[in-house]
């Protein structure tokens, strides 16, 4: 189910990128019941938009555009903001997703949505806009794919006074859920026909859990002149040892740190590059009770100091979903076959280096084991 290869979210590589399908976009008006500090629940209508393809293939991805959502806060809670002497605010938020799919059901949490800082008005409402990326997918059987907008959507909102420093409500955390009504309201994103059929290997069961790390090498493609290299990538998470169904299960403190050669090193420093920054999609396999799915999660590169002489390891942050089972079962998780992304060097002041930004395209090298964590999920 196209929520899956969360479980391990971003161990490293995908299946073939094929080209998607075509495009539609979606709008809905979603209204929430949002639970806020000094002012108790509160209705907020969210004007969510994503753009979905109309169909899909087995085996080729589906890329979603990333997620809009337009919303209002009422004069009582900007109030409320104000009166503790808040002069701005941003923040982050989580939103679920809910997805079926060869007679499985998932919930995904999807992290790193942005808040954008807003200053707080003298009066009245404030605007705000939410956005963040959504997972691009792979599944590997025909049928339906069907999205929904899940229940939970929640917030953590930072407000700060007009020097900067916190104001005494601190980080706020805003739980919100969909409000029920009669009749309810239509939660559908999609209901995505998948055509034709692809290969759905299986990945071996393993017992390991806890800390985790694993270490494959990557032939990464890279503007002339430097062409095809290797690259090693290390693995580091936090893997929970079993779920249960109707809970929600994270993986913590997940990181990928690709390792790059004096080849590559070289010829940042010789293009006058300081720092390399970025971000892309990197793939999990997973395999729930015969459904397989490939999910590329979306992830930050941070700013890396290129040094004076020899190699450079950046890290990948990735945006780890959450997930809520709703049956029974196991969940083998491997690595899947490419992490692709796009990387911009900059000079020491800040600017872009001749090099612009280019596409890094890495594929796990043949013959290694991709294998990470068989996960029990119980009744």
């Amino acid at each position: 189910m196209a929520a899956i290869a969360g479980l391990v979210t971003a161990l490293a590589g995908s299946a073939s990128a094929e080209e998607p399908a075509t495009f539609g976009e979606i709008k809905k008006d979603l209204t929430y019941t949002c639970t806020f500090p000094l002012v108790g629940k509160q209705d907020v209508t969210g004007h969510v938009k994503v753009t979905l393809p109309d169909t899909g293939t087995a085996g080729q991805r589906i890329v979603p555009s990333d997620l809009v959502i337009d919303a209002t806060l009422a004069p009582n809670i900007v109030g409320a903001l104000r009166a503790f002497g808040t002069a701005y605010a941003e923040g982050t938020g989580t939103a679920d997703v809910d997805a079926a799919y060869d007679a499985k059901q998932l919930t995904m949490g999807i992290p790193g949505l942005k808040i954008p800082r807003r200053n707080i008005p003298p009066s009245g409402s404030l605007d705000i806009t939410i956005t963040g990326k959504m997972p691009n997918f792979i599944v590997y059987k025909a049928g339906t794919l069907t999205l929904k907008a899940g229940q939970q959507f929640n917030a953590k909102v930072d407000t700060r006074k007009a020097d900067g420093t916190p104001t005494p409500l601190g980080i706020l955390n805003v739980p919100c859920t969909v409000k029920v009504t009669t009749p309810p309201q239509d939660v559908l994103f999609a209901n995505i026909p998948i055509s034709g059929a692809a290969g759905a290997a299986a990945t071996s069961p393993v017992t390991t859990f806890g800390d985790i790390t694993k270490t494959l090498t990557y032939t990464c493609t890279l503007p002339s002149p430097v062409g095809a290299q290797d690259v090693t990538g290390t693995l580091k998470g936090t893997i929970p040892d079993s779920g249960k169904v109707g809970q929600r299960m994270q993986i913590t403190n997940l990181t990928i740190g690709a390792a790059l050669n004096d080849t590559i090193t070289d010829w940042l420093r010789s293009n006058s590059s300081a720092t390399v920054e970025g971000g892309g999609y990197a793939d999990v396999d997973a395999n729930f009770e015969g459904t397989r799915i490939t999910i590329g999660i979306p992830g930050t590169i941070a700013p890396i100091a290129v040094p004076a002489t020899g190699p450079m390891t950046g890290t990948i942050t990735p945006d780890v979903p959450n997930l809520i089972f709703y049956q029974p079962g196991t969940v083998n998780v491997g690595a899947g076959q490419e992490l692709n992304g796009k990387v911009t060097p900059r000079k020491a002041d800040g600017s872009e280096t001749g090099l612009g930004t280019f596409d890094l395209k890495c594929t796990v090298k043949p013959g290694q084991d991709l294998h990470v964590a068989s996960v029990p999920i119980t009744a």
